[in-house]
């Protein structure tokens, strides 16, 4: 018996491949792997609803982002090509699956809960665009708590990109809404961000129609049209841009992004496409229409150029008294940077946050299920390095030893080793690695045990099926085994990926450690 399930695995390799990751120059490809998908729940006791059989985890496979041009900008702004010298940016991002609209979730006065309105599988998040790649200005500063910075910590270790070190929040203290207390996860470095929220979407159209489909559902082969203020600008910036008179200071415009489920690839496509210049904004409404002035208004002709070109006005002419407030330092760059040098997408910097909504209200502030991200961390590696080493324990070590027995963050409030991290998991802490709520021996690097699919704490032969389950169907072994992905103990060679390569791996590893 043991040797026919052996067989049957590696019979796997073959049928089993990786897809190739190419960057192109136009656009940026950014690809992310499959099945990477975790849940992460924000609720206070880590019991929210969520069945992934039901409900699907937004996973995000790839983006791409770049320059774009219409064919008849007017008519479709959807329907062109990617170019060098297209005039406007394009931002594409690929789900696995079908993926719905998100419903409402009670973010404005309406108080309207609703996720699940378009269909059973809603993705929300953030995608946050840094297009002078400088982390120094930029900004969240309304609701920092729901960005890449605050809450990648949920998913076990820190990004590899230096820009963010000393920006990652660690634990509760984090979210303070005081900009001179570190880590800074208001000054995340983007001027704008992409926000997939019921409440941003004022209409839609339906393009493509299934067959018999219902009107009201995004369901299988269908292609909507959403309209809405899903674009904004960083919303550090409002309380220093002035340039627009009567309506300083915000950047929303009007937005249409195209949700596209394809039934052979299996996945769903967000795209936005959004004018660079005035002169690509006025060719949307006709190609006679006249190019209107930057003016830093948001409700007639708006563009990328304007809005950055409102951020170097208002920082060059700032009042004396304004520019000594602490917050003006996302804005104050600006008064030095020319904005026709920031309109290549390809060249952004860009972080995204995905995650689902609970179908049920939960507490007030516990609305998504966070289940991906970009960029992607190491779980284990605390010093961002990428790789998980013994200087990561010291790190955890001593993190412990400091918070140890505070009431704050540590709920049984005794010095004993071990953080029963309070108000879990609303209150997260980086070092709570396998996500149980407490930080001890088993989130030490090192302590998940490679192979180790049926989390037994043990290798042996009862790991096969739960392995070729994780490789062949991961939303079932996630399913299977509380949540848990089958990535950290799977992904034997290290890539990232559980596939066809850690199948040779895995089989090397149970014959190690076979009697």
């Amino acid at each position: 018996m043991k040797s026919a399930r052996l067989r049957f695995l590696m019979g796997l390799a073959p049928l089993v491949t990786m897809a190739a990751q190419a960057e192109a120059t136009n656009p940026r490809v950014i690809n992310d792997p499959y099945a990477d998908a975790v849940i992460r729940r924000t609720d206070r006791d880590n019991d929210g609803w969520i069945d992934p059989k039901i409900q699907r985890l937004p996973d995000l496979l790839q983006i791409r982002i770049g320059r774009f041009q219409p064919t008849l900008p007017h008519v479709d702004r959807f329907s062109g090509s990617w170019s060098t010298t297209g005039a406007y940016l394009r931002l594409d991002l690929v789900l696995h699956g079908l993926i719905n609209p998100p419903g409402p979730v009670g973010w404005d006065d309406s108080g309207v809960y609703d996720p699940l309105r378009y269909g059973p599988h809603p993705a929300y998040g953030y995608v946050e665009l840094d297009v002078d790649s400088d982390e120094n200005t930029g900004g969240e500063l309304d609701a920092p708590q729901y960005r890449y910075l605050a809450q990648i910590g949920r998913f076990g270790g820190v990004p590899t990109e230096s820009w963010y070190a000393g920006r990652v929040a660690i634990d509760r203290r984090a979210n303070d809404y005081d900009f001179l207390s570190p880590p800074f996860i208001d000054r995340s470095g983007e001027e704008f961000h992409l926000v997939l929220r019921g409440e941003e979407m004022d209409s839609y159209t339906v393009r493509v129609e299934k067959p018999g489909g219902d009107p009201d559902i995004f369901e299988e082969g269908e292609q909507w049209e959403l309209d809405g203020d899903f674009f904004h600008r960083a919303h550090g910036f409002e309380n220093y841009a002035f340039q627009c008179v009567g309506e300083p200071g915000r950047y929303k415009p009007h937005v249409k992004l195209l949700y596209t489920h394809q039934a052979g690839p299996l996945t769903t496509t967000i795209s936005l496409v959004y004018p660079l210049t005035n002169a690509a904004s006025a060719a949307l409404a006709d190609p006679g229409t006249p190019v209107q002035p930057q003016d830093g208004c948001e409700n007639n002709q708006n563009s990328i150029s304007e809005a950055l070109e409102d951020l170097r006005f208002s920082a060059t002419f700032a009042d004396p008294w304004t520019t000594l407030e602490p917050e003006f330092q996302l804005i104050a760059g600006w008064a030095t940077k020319q904005p026709a040098l920031y309109l290549e997408p390809s060249q952004w910097r860009v972080n995204l946050l995905l995650g689902t909504a609970y179908a049920a209200p939960q507490s007030s502030y516990d609305r998504f299920i966070w289940t991906d991200a970009w960029p992607n961390v190491t779980p284990g590696d605390f010093d961002g390095d990428g790789t998980v080493t013994p200087l990561d324990a010291a790190i955890m070590t001593d993190y412990v030893a400091s918070v140890d027995g505070d009431p704050l963050l540590d709920s049984d409030a005794l010095v004993n080793g071990v953080i029963a991290v309070s108000s879990f998991s609303r209150h997260f802490i980086l070092y709570d690695v396998n996500y149980d709520g407490m930080v001890d021996a088993l989130d030490l690097p090192g302590s998940v045990i490679l192979g180790d699919m049926d989390l037994s704490g043990t290798l042996d032969i009862n790991d096969v099926n739960d392995f070729v389950m994780a490789l062949i169907d991961p939303e079932a072994y996630m399913t299977g085994h509380g949540g848990e992905s089958g990535l950290a103990r799977g992904d034997i060679n290290g890539d990232q990926v559980l596939d066809a390569l850690d199948i040779q791996p895995f089989v090397e590893l149970l014959l190690a450690t076979a009697p």
